[in-house]
């Protein structure tokens, strides 16, 4: 039979391969929230101890505590009680308890695709001023067809490429903002891929979003029933 130390030494690992395995996300929003450390220094961060009086994490070399108040009567409390400081720290980084963990592509959706595409294709050809001009790879196979076209497009090119990138740059800062409050950091390979497709298309990349968060609270609410 195991001695009291032992079982408290498998419990200890057990906690602490789970949190790390599991639940990183909920590892370093006890740092920015009760240590005030950036996204950026807790990257990376550990829980590398617990006991009944407090956490203990790696954060970037340096070795952080943050105490239970008050403390634990025995490790059986653990569970409870980091998944109460998971929600005090969400609450006061003011972010939602729902995080993001998978990409929707535009192809899912007929219409995101098309808009996807449009945008993407403006983006290429109102790029540069001299596609609309002889000598170009597009006017000479295409646009030598229909010269007033041409010309109309080499007219508003600066206009519609300056406006397009501004509303998208807007779109993309509240996309950026959104993404925060779920958690995701440009650490993170899905942040970069929300945030481009945003820059690409606009709009339709927020209403997936929006579908896959409204997704996960039903499930959320489900799993209360």
């Amino acid at each position: 039979m195991a001695t009291p130390e032992a079982q408290e030494s498998a419990a200890k690992e057990r906690i602490i391969k789970h949190m790390n395995a599991d639940h990183s996300d909920s590892v370093r929003r006890y740092l920015e929230a009760f240590q005030k450390k950036s996204f950026y220094q807790v990257r990376h961060a550990k829980m590398t101890d617990i006991t009944v009086n407090v956490m203990k994490f790696d954060c970037g070399g340096e070795q952080v505590t943050i105490p239970f108040d008050p403390p634990m009567k025995s490790l059986r409390e653990a569970r409870e009680r980091v998944v109460q400081l998971d929600k005090d720290a969400l609450q006061a980084l003011g972010r939602s308890d729902i995080s993001i963990t998978k990409y929707i592509p535009p192809y899912v959706h007929p219409l995101h695709l098309f808009n996807f595409s449009q945008c993407f294709i403006v983006y290429v050809v109102f790029s540069r001023a001299s596609n609309f001009s002889a000598g170009s790879i597009l006017y000479d196979s295409v646009l030598f067809h229909f010269p007033g076209f041409a010309n109309f497009c080499l007219a508003i090119q600066p206009y519609l490429i300056s406006i397009m990138v501004g509303i998208h740059v807007y779109e993309t800062v509240l996309m950026v903002r959104k993404l925060a409050r779920h958690g995701l950091t440009p650490f993170e390979r899905l942040w970069w891929a929300w945030t481009g497709s945003c820059f690409v298309e606009g709009v339709t990349s927020f209403k997936r979003l929006d579908a896959l968060i409204a997704e996960k609270r039903r499930e959320k609410e489900a799993k209360k029933h």
